[in-house]
């Protein structure tokens, strides 16, 4: 037998691919952490330079979720005709688009929106196909990939903030665009990555997988998607207007408001990375009810809180309990829709209706009732996603203990 077909050199050869799949696919959502988070520390830059109010503000928000939603409906379908590669870098090149518009410093209202639903776009097509990418990947090494992949968002997410304020005080004026401008940069950088990944691409006889609608009648697949859109709902809303809301109620500086932001990701960072290191250990449903219970009590608490040293307490622990819902919840529902980009995008796109939905009421409340009353609506969001896990998991235990 040839060394070509030394099962211990091909299965050596499969793990330097999968290897390398996996840094790829890292560093392409550390762009995206970078580039899709930081909307939200952007929106103040933007209400002052263009002098927009709180319900065209809550509308770029949701744009950039409509794009999402976008991209995350054809996302499972595009691969089957486009090949994984293609279809990707037919999503992700407008988020070089979109930066490229604010780097120009175009006000006008229509290509604001533009520019946030082309972000959007780029931001639902690169999530699809990473978490998709992660899924190819066998047993625990999945499970440990989510939470790596998800903190190298996080890593992104916190130094964009940090980088901004940075911008915005050495360029009081334009800082804000040269931001954009260097975002463009990494847009491209990423771009660059996806051509040279090595993406198993779909069989043609994988086609009809790829659009298999049965796990639509899998529980665990409705479950996952109800946590996932509660949780999207919460985390598109506090990373949209946490900014904003600390500066307009009064009870933070502009400069410490962004690095409540960075303070934010910082925390979901090392959250992630805890939870990458206790997969394994630790149940997932143990996992999710600790976590949407301490969701639900920081973020309470961070509502209430006024001074400096409570609000980063309370953003501590909401951090910290947001690290790893995300990535449990999709790993939750994801056994039904293993290696399906359609089954992943329908999973995503379902969650993600509430990150369109819920920044706009946010916006649309808080015109007519105050910024505070807007950010109430998200400790009921707290509530739901808590009340959507315990659901989950006294459903799942039911059924262990049918099946045993």
């Amino acid at each position: 037998m040839g060394a070509a077909n030394d099962p211990m050199e091909i299965s050596l050869q499969t793990e330097r691919e999968q290897s390398r799949l996996l840094r790829c696919v890292l560093f392409a959502f550390f762009v995206s952490g970078m580039t899709a988070q930081p909307l939200g520390s952007f929106v103040p830059f933007l209400r002052q330079s263009y002098g927009l109010n709180y319900d065209f503000s809550g509308l770029l928000l949701s744009c950039q979720s409509v794009g999402n939603l976008i991209a995350v409906a054809v996302a499972g379908i595009l691969p089957v005709y486009l090949g994984r590669r293609r279809a990707v870098l037919a999503t992700a090149v407008w988020m070089a688009v979109g930066y490229l518009i604010f780097a120009a410093g175009v006000g006008t209202h229509a290509l604001l929106a533009a520019a946030c639903v082309m972000i959007g776009v780029a931001r639902g097509g690169n999530s699809n196909f990473s978490n998709t990418m992660i899924s190819t990947l066998p047993g625990e090494r999945a499970a440990r990939g989510y939470n790596l992949l998800h903190g190298c968002f996080a890593v992104g997410a916190l130094l964009s903030p940090l980088a901004l304020v940075l911008c915005a005080n050495r360029w009081p004026e334009s800082g804000w665009r040269v931001m954009a401008g260097l975002l463009l940069l990494l847009c491209a950088a990423q771009l660059i990555d996806y051509l040279r990944m090595p993406v198993p691409e779909i069989e043609a006889k994988s086609g009809a997988r790829a659009l298999d609608h049965g796990f639509l009648r899998q529980p665990r697949f409705w479950m996952g998607s109800a946590m996932l859109f509660f949780y999207i709902s919460t985390e598109y809303a506090v990373m949209g207007w946490m900014v904003t809301y600390f500066q307009d109620i009064g009870a933070l500086s502009a400069d410490l408001s962004q690095v409540m932001n960075s303070l934010l990701w910082l925390v979901i960072f090392i959250g992630r990375m805890i939870g990458a290191a206790i997969t394994g250990r630790v149940s997932r449903g143990r996992l999710l009810l600790a976590d949407g219970a301490g969701l639900f009590v920081c973020f309470l608490f961070l509502f209430l809180s006024r001074t400096p040293a409570a609000i980063v307490l309370g953003l501590t622990g909401t951090g910290l309990f947001m690290a790893t819902i995300y990535p449990t919840a999709f790993a939750f529902g994801s056994d039904a829709i293993r290696g399906n980009d359609f089954g992943c995008s329908v999973m995503i796109l379902t969650g993600s209706a509430g990150g369109v939905i819920t920044p706009m009421l946010v916006g649309f409340i808080a015109e007519r009732a105050g910024i505070r009353a807007g950010m109430g609506l998200v400790v009921l969001c707290t509530g739901l996603l808590l009340a959507s896990i315990l659901l989950s998991v006294l459903n799942t235990n039911r059924d262990h203990k049918k099946e045993c």
